[in-house]
């Protein structure tokens, strides 16, 4: 569940927020990054870092799939974004 906070912003931030394409996303990042005590370059790099792995895992997944499967046709992002979706394996199909 979500929680709505307010925040005050001068009218410099206010035009910055405005620049950010998801800012509240970008807030929770920031504090995500507080409390493990790293800054916000580092929790972005981790992300990244996370990103490129989960893409590798599902890269491999598609390999995989094609060597038992040669009429599989799926992709990386597609497999990826079905991942993303799901609440319960059973929904991974």
């Amino acid at each position: 569940m979500k929680v709505q906070k307010i925040i005050s912003l001068d009218p410099q931030t206010a035009k910055i927020a405005g620049r950010i394409k998801n800012f509240s996303a970008w807030v929770r990042m920031s504090l995500y990054a507080f409390d493990q005590e790293n800054d916000v370059a580092s929790e972005v790099e981790r992300r990244m870092r996370w990103s490129q792995a989960c893409r590798m895992v599902a890269t491999a997944l598609i390999e995989q799939s094609k060597a038992t499967d040669p009429e599989f046709n799926g992709d990386v992002d597609t497999i990826i974004a079905k991942a993303m979706n799901q609440t319960t394996l059973e929904e991974f199909e």
